[in-house]
C-alpha cells in the first residue's frame, strides 16, 4: 500500500522469511557458519535454538538457496508434531519418495533404499527438521536411529534440527545422551544488539529502493524500535510494517521515536500482550494510563481464608490477625507437585528458570510456586513477571504489616492451612530468610518433604536471623541443593550426611543469561525518571548503590558513615542509588541532600530487573550489602564492594568480583581508586554458574522423587512422573 508513496520495489518488511532480504548479523552469520561446517563435515546432527521470530527459517531458506543440488538432496520437514512413525512418513515424502508398505520395516526400507542410490550416484542426502521443538522423544530417537544408515564408511543421512530454546533443554534430558555425542556442532542464535538492529532496518530499506531520506528515520527512532522489539527480526518487521503504513496514511516523511512508541503500543494491545515498564502513557489512548506501582497484577485470584469464596482481586488483609492467602484457578489436589517458596527478588528470579526447567522435563510432578508478599519490601508486580518470563503464581500470600516475629508467626498460621489443605509432594525453600524459614517449620511440623534450594551457604555470623535460619533450614531438609562447592564444606562441618547433598551450581544464572539481551540501557531508565542522562558521560562511569531494606538501612549509625563515604565518591564518580519506598525514608542525610542537588547523586525507586541488570551491567563498580546484588556483579563481571566485613557468598570473593570492604571508610576509598585507575577486579565464573543450573534441578529432582515413591504409592492411571 505505501511502496509507491515512498518509492520503494516491494515491500521491505513482510512477515515470510524470505533468504533474499538476509542480513549478515553476527549471530546469523555463525549460525550459517555452523549449517555449512555441518554440511561439509556430511555426518552427525546439526543443531540450531533460537527464539520465536529470530531468524532460524530465513536462515534454512538461505542455506537451501546455496546448496549445489549436483551432490546434495535436501528434504524440510516444517509440521513436526509427529511421533515416530509419523516421522518416517513424512520425511519420505519430503524426499519425494513414492510409499512402498505401511509397517515400519517397509518404510525404513524404502528410505535406505533411496538413501543408498543417492549414494551410489555420489549424493548425499540432508534432512532439515524446522521448529524440532516439537517432535516426540520417541520420534527424536527414531531421527537418531536413522542416522546409523551407512553405505561403506559414508553416512546416507545427515540431520539438522533447527527449533526454539526447548530444543536445547529436551536435548540435555538423561535419555537422549546417544544423540546428543553426535551433534557435531550447536549455535543458540540469539536476537540482534542495539547497532544491528539499525542496520538490519537499514538492510531491508535499501533492497527495496531506500535513499535515506524518505522516509527519514531519527537517531531516536532506531533506538526505541530496538527497545520494543528487542532485536528479534520478526518483531522488528512487525513494527516497521505498521510503523511505514501510519506514516503513508499520515501524509508525512519522517519517523520518530514518540511515533514508534505510538504505534508499538498499538500493537500490544492488539495481540493482548503487556506494555513494557518503559513504555510511556498516551494521552489519547486511556487504556495504557500507566498503572500505580502498588497495583496488583492482571490476572485474579480466588479468595482463600479458610475454604475457597467468591472468585476476586487479592486486597490486603483487613487486620494482622487475619490469614490472608490468594489462589490462582484450580490448582487441583489429586496430582503430587512440588511447592516452590519465593519471598523476595532472588527468589522471584530463581523461580522463573526453574518453571522453564520443569515445562521442558517431564518425568517429575509439576511445579507450582507460592509467592509471599512483606509489606515495604519485596512485592511481586506483572512488570517483573514479564521480563523474567514468570508465570504468575499459583499461590499468593500477603503477610501483614508488623515485627519481623509478628509477620513470621502470621507467615505459619497461613501456611499451615495452605499446606494441610493442598498436601504438596514437597516444599520447596531458597536461601535463609524469614519466608523459607517458615515454609520449613511448617512443612517440617506437618510431615511433608523438604528441599532447600541455596543450601550450605554460610557468614558465620550467628547475630544474623539469616544465618540462623539458613542452618535450620538445612538440618530440617530432607534434599539441599547447593550452588558451590564451599557450601558442602560448611554443611560436612556441621554433620549433614552427604548422601542429602546435591551440587547444582547457581539458578540465579539461568535467568540472567535469559534476560541479558532485553536488559535496558541505562538512558532509558533515567529518562523514565526524568534524570539527566549526561550524568552517564563521566570518563569514570558511574556507581551503583543498593542497600536491603533489612540490612544497613536499618542502623541510622551506620547509615551516617555511609553518606560520608559516599559524598566523597560522588565527586569523582557519579552514583546512582536504587533504594525501595521503605529505604527512601531512611535516607535524609545532609551529605546525601547535597550531593543530590549537585546533580552527583542519583535516587531512583525500585525499578524492574531487566532495568536492575541493565544498571548492574553497565556500572564501573557495585556497593551493597546484598548478597544478591554479590552473585549478579560476580556474573556480569562487575566490581562489587560489599558494606559488610562478612559473606554468605564466599565464593564471589574467593573467585569473582567481589571485595568485602565494610564500614571501613579507607578501605572503601582505596577500593573505589583502584576502579578509577584500572577498572577493579573483574574475578571469573564459578563452576556450574553457567546458566543450566535450573536444568540439573529438574533432572535430580525427577530421580529424586521416583526414589521417594513405591508403585503402590503412584496414583491410579499414572505410569511415571
Amino acid at each position: 500500500m505505501y511502496e509507491t508513496y515512498f518509492g520503494f520495489t516491494s515491500p521491505p518488511f513482510l512477515l515470510n522469511p524470505d533468504p533474499g532480504f538476509y542480513f549478515d548479523s553476527k549471530g546469523h552469520s555463525s549460525a550459517l557458519s555452523y549449517l555449512k561446517f555441518g554440511l561439509y563435515q556430511a555426518e552427525g546432527f546439526i543443531v540450531v535454538t533460537g527464539e520465536i521470530g529470530a531468524g532460524k527459517t530465513t536462515l534454512v531458506r538461505t542455506l537451501l538457496s546455496d546448496i549445489d543440488t549436483e551432490k546434495v538432496v535436501a528434504a524440510q520437514l516444517v509440521s513436526t508434531q509427529l511421533e515416530a512413525g509419523d516421522l518416517l512418513r513424512s520425511a519420505i515424502t519430503a524426499f519425494g519418495i513414492p510409499l512402498n508398505g505401511n509397517t515400519k520395516a517397509e518404510l525404513i526400507a524404502t528410505l535406505e533404499a533411496y538413501l543408498t542410490l543417492l549414494a551410489t550416484q555420489k549424493k548425499r542426502a540432508v534432512l532439515i527438521v524446522d521448529e524440532a521443538q516439537n517432535l516426540s522423544r520417541d520420534a527424536i530417537e527414531e531421527l537418531r536411529m536413522l542416522s546409523n544408515f551407512q553405505f561403506g564408511n559414508q553416512a546416507l543421512l545427515q540431520s539438522f534440527l533447527i527449533g526454539q530454546p526447548e530444543l536445547r533443554e529436551m536435548l540435555l534430558s538423561r535419555s537422549l545422551e546417544q544423540l546428543r555425542q553426535r551433534v557435531i556442532a550447536s549455535y543458540h542464535l540469539g536476537p540482534m544488539d542495539r547497532e544491528e538492529t539499525r542496520r538490519y532496518i537499514e538492510h531491508r530499506l535499501t533492497k527495496v529502493g531506500w535513499k535515506g531520506d524518505h522516509p527519514k528515520f531519527d537517531d531516536e527512532s532506531f533506538d526505541e524500535i530496538y527497545q520494543w522489539t528487542s532485536g528479534t527480526p520478526r518483531r522488528i518487521n512487525l513494527l516497521c510494517n505498521r510503523v511505514l503504513l501510519s506514516t503513508f496514511l499520515a501524509g508525512g516523511s519522517e519517523i520518530t521515536a514518540s511515533a514508534v512508541a505510538r504505534i508499538a503500543m498499538e500493537i500490544r494491545a492488539e495481540i493482548g500482550e503487556a506494555l513494557p515498564a518503559h513504555a510511556p502513557a498516551v494521552a489519547s489512548s486511556p487504556a495504557f494510563a500507566p498503572q500505580p506501582s502498588h497495583s496488583a497484577p492482571a490476572y485474579q485470584i480466588p479468595t482463600l481464608t479458610h475454604s475457597v469464596e467468591p472468585f476476586q482481586s487479592p486486597s490486603p488483609p483487613a487486620s494482622p490477625s487475619v490469614s490472608h492467602y490468594t489462589v490462582q484457578g484450580d490448582v487441583g489436589h489429586a496430582e503430587p507437585f512440588f511447592l516452590l517458596v519465593s519471598g523476595s527478588m532472588s527468589g522471584a528470579v530463581r523461580a522463573a528458570a526453574l518453571q522453564q526447567a520443569f515445562a521442558n522435563r517431564s518425568g517429575l510432578p509439576a511445579l507450582k510456586l507460592l509467592q509471599v508478599d512483606s509489606p515495604g519490601y519485596f512485592e511481586l508486580t506483572g512488570d517483573w513477571m514479564e521480563h523474567m518470563g514468570l508465570k504468575g503464581p499459583h499461590f499468593r500470600l500477603s503477610l501483614p504489616a508488623g515485627s519481623p516475629v509478628n509477620m513470621l508467626a502470621d507467615g505459619l498460621r497461613q501456611l499451615d492451612h495452605l499446606l494441610s489443605e493442598y498436601r504438596p509432594f514437597a516444599v520447596i525453600v531458597q536461601a535463609g530468610d524469614d519466608v523459607a524459614m517458615a515454609a520449613s517449620l511448617a512443612a517440617q511440623r506437618l510431615g511433608i518433604r523438604l528441599i532447600h534450594l541455596e543450601a550450605g551457604l554460610r557468614s558465620f555470623d550467628r547475630s544474623r536471623p539469616q544465618e540462623v535460619n539458613a542452618m535450620m533450614c538445612d538440618h530440617m531438609a530432607d534434599l539441599l541443593l547447593t550452588s558451590e562447592w564451599v557450601a558442602h564444606d560448611n554443611l560436612a562441618r556441621e554433620g549433614i550426611p552427604a548422601d542429602r547433598i546435591q551440587f547444582v551450581g547457581n539458578v540465579l544464572m539461568d535467568t540472567i543469561r535469559n534476560m541479558l539481551p532485553q536488559a535496558s540501557p541505562p538512558k532509558y531508565t533515567l529518562r523514565q525518571f526524568s534524570q539527566n542522562t549526561d550524568f552517564l558521560k563521566n570518563k569514570h562511569g558511574y556507581g551503583l548503590i543498593y542497600l536491603e531494606g533489612r540490612g544497613i538501612a536499618k542502623d541510622s549509625g551506620r547509615l551516617e558513615e555511609l553518606a560520608h563515604v559516599l559524598q566523597s565518591i560522588s565527586r569523582d564518580m557519579p552514583l546512582i542509588w536504587v533504594a525501595s519506598d521503605h529505604v527512601r525514608t531512611l535516607i535524609n542525610h545532609p551529605d546525601l541532600v547535597k550531593a543530590q542537588s549537585d546533580g552527583q547523586v542519583i535516587m531512583l525507586p525500585a525499578i524492574p530487573y531487566f532495568k536492575m541488570i541493565g544498571l548492574i551491567g553497565t556500572a564501573a563498580c557495585v556497593l551493597t550489602d546484598s548478597c544478591t546484588l554479590q552473585e549478579e556483579s560476580t556474573i556480569l563481571g562487575v566490581p562489587c564492594l560489599t558494606l559488610h566485613n562478612f559473606t554468605e557468598r564466599r565464593i564471589t570473593v574467593e573467585q569473582g568480583s567481589n571485595i568485602a570492604v565494610g564500614r571501613n571508610a579507607s578501605l572503601i576509598s582505596r577500593a573505589v581508586a583502584e576502579i578509577l585507575r584500572g577498572g577493579g577486579k573483574k574475578g571469573r565464573l564459578p563452576k556450574f554458574w553457567d546458566g543450566l543450573s535450573a536444568n540439573r534441578v529438574a533432572e535430580h529432582l525427577a530421580n529424586w522423587a521416583k526414589s521417594q515413591f513405591s508403585p503402590a504409592a503412584i496414583p491410579p492411571g499414572k505410569t511415571h512422573f
